[in-house]
């Protein structure tokens, strides 16, 4: 059994210290409440305030993960980073690190897919290269990261490397909802796998934010799901039942690969 806690913060665009005071608010309370990991939004730390990322960018040893790595020590709770703005190699990622109970960031995923619309993520970040895997004491983890939803083969190919729940960072805007739920029920169905999915509330100058955080089951029934308001989403949860699950209805196991070579040849 594990303990989760979804941080559905009201992330304030650009205002570092104060998205770093309301974490470190949750954090704090998650461990109150017996919660054996937390996880956080996407870019939380800056919001999507992209025409300053050049100045606040950090690296994964600078301010802001520094901080999660000081608290993940101090409240003995495990540290999905949500993302931030990563600057490396004179580049800048959307990043996710993990951080064990020691303060150990143990592992990362750079955002694969970056969303073209009005946020233009294409513009300000580079795309990342790598699997999300993360071990983790309860069990492996993949990352995927709020536009990564939409593409069900990512998360595929990380189930079928061992993944046992998805960590889903995210920040979906409040007029496409429905396709965060559906979205998170559908990957978690298919794969049968626990999602957990992270989206913050409130409102900045563009958009507004769904909130609606989601615990979602391999059966892909919600089993907790956030309000509209900031808040903590937290959940037991018995990662046991993702092998009770395939034993009843074995689908990864029926799997034909035959059909998995795809045809890119459309695009």
């Amino acid at each position: 059994m594990v303990t989760v806690a979804l941080s559905q913060l009201n992330i304030q665009s650009g205002d570092l210290k104060g998205n770093l005071d309301r974490v470190r608010a949750h954090i704090q309370s998650a461990a109150q409440l017996k919660a054996d990991m937390i996880i956080l939004p996407e870019l939380w730390n800056t919001g999507y305030d992209c025409a300053h990322f050049d100045q606040t960018a950090q690296s994964l040893r600078g301010k802001c993960i520094s901080a999660l790595k000081k608290w993940a020590r101090e409240y003995e709770i495990f540290i999905f980073g949500g993302t931030i703005p990563e600057k490396k190699d004179q580049k800048v990622y959307n990043t996710c690190a993990a951080i064990d109970q020691k303060g150990e960031v143990v592992g990362k995923y750079r955002k694969i897919h970056l969303f073209p619309g009005g946020l233009q993520e294409d513009r300000y970040f580079a795309p990342g290269e790598e699997w999300g895997l993360i071990e983790t004491p309860w069990g492996m983890a993949g990352i995927v990261i709020c536009y990564d939803l939409r593409f069900p083969e990512l998360v595929r190919n990380l189930v079928l490397r061992g993944a046992q729940f998805i960590v889903v960072p995210a920040q979906w805007p409040v007029e496409r909802m429905e396709h965060w739920s559906i979205l998170c029920q559908s990957r978690a169905l298919d794969n049968q796998v626990f999602v957990l999915g992270v989206n913050p509330a409130g409102k900045n100058e563009s958009h507004r934010y769904a909130g609606h955080s989601l615990i979602v089951s391999p059966w892909g029934e919600i089993l907790k799901e956030g309000s509209e308001d900031e808040e903590l989403v937290v959940l037991e949860i018995d990662l046991q039942e993702v092998d009770r699950i395939r034993k009843i209805l074995p689908v990864l196991q029926d799997r034909r690969n035959i059909l998995d070579e795809i045809d890119n040849s459309l695009f």
